[in-house]
């Protein structure tokens, strides 16, 4: 989807053409239109507020009324956050903005205009007639949002419609699970002797690593840990004689099976039956 053309009508404040300019720009806008702006919108103020979006205020897109400053234009779409009932008796309701975009998809290939009113009222009714479509931003019970913050959040809804996520791919090898599942059984096995224990841990277990989804890098970090404490265990799937000399290098194990601690010390979690 291309990226929107921007009309700002009759813009009061400096600061807030800035900050729109800048929120615009970061989701890939690059035609900023003003309408008979009653600020200096191209002014000091304006032009710093906008910091890396200063060429769409140096473009000078001004234009007598919204008529004219709609060409181009494939659909135009007015902005509000009011739904009163005009002068003609009917309901000009608008769209959830959300919606107006599942409407659009992402393949859609025309050209939308987004419009946005003065900071003190929003368009005007004439102004709303001109425009094909008419939507809202949703919002809590303070319905009324800064101009610039309303520039923004529209402009990276539409963004979101056709961009690539930028979420990392998580990719999880054959069998990777599998083997983390076994380590931690194991391990449950050399620390607990009571069966409804170790039955419950492995349930727990494999819930609460399946809702995190890890990835194979993280997998093989826990295993790593996993792996390490079955060898200080000396469990016979996992010792090897390179672990075997490297854990009593480091101190870190001793002759005969899980012999660092005896059996009848009292902190040995299999005596400690409150567990």
């Amino acid at each position: 989807m291309k990226p929107p053309i921007v009309i700002l009508v009759s813009t009061q404040h400096p600061g807030n053409a800035g900050a729109s300019a800048r929120g615009a720009a970061n989701f890939g806008v690059t035609d900023l239109r003003f309408v008979a702006p009653r600020g200096d919108v191209f002014g000091k103020e304006a032009l710093d507020r906008a910091v890396h979006a200063k060429p769409l205020l140096e473009a000078h897109r001004v234009y007598p009324d919204l008529k004219s400053a709609l060409h181009g234009a494939s659909l135009t779409v007015g902005t509000t956050a009011r739904t009163a009932i005009a002068a003609n008796r009917f309901r000009r309701k608008p769209m959830d903005v959300r919606d107006h975009l599942v409407g659009l998809g992402s393949a859609w290939d025309g050209q939308v205009a987004y419009v946005f009113g003065p900071e003190d009222a929003g368009l005007a009714s004439e102004d709303v007639n001109l425009l094909d479509q008419l939507v809202t931003i949703p919002t809590a019970d303070y319905q009324s949002l800064n101009l610039a913050h309303a520039v923004t959040l529209l402009c990276y809804e539409h963004f979101r419609i056709g961009a690539p996520t930028i979420t990392p791919e998580r990719t999880l090898g054959p069998d990777a699970m599998q083997a983390l599942h076994t380590a931690w059984d194991d391990l449950a096995a050399e620390v607990e002797t009571r069966e409804w224990r170790k039955e419950t841990s492995t349930a727990v277990w494999r819930k609460v690593v399946g809702r995190s989804l890890p990835d194979t890098y993280e997998v093989h970090n826990i295993m790593g840990i996993l792996t390490n404490t079955l060898k200080r265990f000396g469990h016979p799937r996992y010792r090897t004689p390179e672990s075997e000399k490297a854990m009593k290098d480091r101190g870190l194990r001793v002759d005969g099976r899980a012999e660092a601690m005896p059996t009848d010390a009292p902190g040995n979690p299999r005596n400690r039956e409150d567990l």
